[in-house]
């Protein structure tokens, strides 16, 4: 019933969409649906541990078919999200070229800011605490969170380590997995303003390419995503100011 009342709130609102009654291309909107997609995914992976513990019991395998019925709306209207934002960035047809490329890196920067704020800050933490842990040259600072990957496979071989890697481990690949989509939103967002921008600021070659491939690193992209955004805006703000 759920999942039934969810569908049709999400048709309602790609149908307002569709017909220009709301613009699900806002960034505000976007955050949304990254949110929403979110808890839709941890929803999702909570009724298939229920499902795998029914099935164990020696439940009905019919449990299974919610489970997957469960991931299709999300993942339905967050592609239609993605993809009508970067198709179309704004419904208005007067709006100007570099209005829309503003428009997509906000996009990019709404999802990236939190995004980054909470992958690229837990490393660091991580690498502090490891830090004062070793007593290690301060030099090795950003390596420190690496030693994990190795450690961890290591922990496995203990007994009480290996009871508690059975929770730990679906919950890592989760992480990783909702880490890695939300970071390509964020990366297509960035990309597909760097691009239009920067044909928009007449680049040169060079510095476009610069652009698209610096707009996947963290932290650098989302500084030259707000620089060119700016200058975008400068340059409309000029353009508005030319006597006709």
């Amino acid at each position: 019933m759920a999942v039934l009342v969810v569908c049709l709130v999400l048709i309602l609102l790609v149908v307002l969409d569709v017909r220009k009654k709301m613009d699900l291309g806002h960034p505000i909107c976007v955050l949304l649906t990254a949110l929403g997609y979110f808890c839709s995914v941890v929803w999702t992976v909570a009724l298939a541990l229920l499902a795998l513990m029914e099935t164990l019991e020696g439940g009905s395998l019919l449990v299974w078919g919610k489970v997957a019925l469960s991931t299709l709306p999300g993942t339905l209207f967050g592609l239609y999200v993605l993809l009508r934002s970067n198709l179309t960035p704004m419904h208005r047809r007067n709006v100007s070229p570099a209005r829309r490329a503003v428009r997509l890196l906000d996009d990019g920067l709404i999802v990236g800011l939190p995004l980054q704020m909470v992958v690229v800050g837990g490393y660091v933490l991580a690498a502090v605490g490891l830090q004062s842990m070793f007593q290690g040259p301060a030099w090795m600072l950003p390596f420190y969170p690496l030693v994990l990957v190795v450690l961890w496979p290591m922990m496995h071989l203990v007994f009480h380590v290996a009871i508690a890697a059975i929770v730990i481990d679906p919950l890592i690949l989760l992480c990783a997995m909702l880490i890695g989509l939300l970071w390509v939103v964020q990366a297509l967002y960035l990309a597909h303003g760097m691009l239009r921008g920067c044909l928009l600021a007449k680049k040169s070659g060079g510095a476009l390419v610069v652009h698209i491939l610096l707009s996947f690193m963290p932290v650098v992209n989302l500084v030259l995503a707000i620089r060119l955004r700016c200058i975008l805006k400068q340059a409309e703000v000029s353009a508005k100011e030319v006597p006709a």
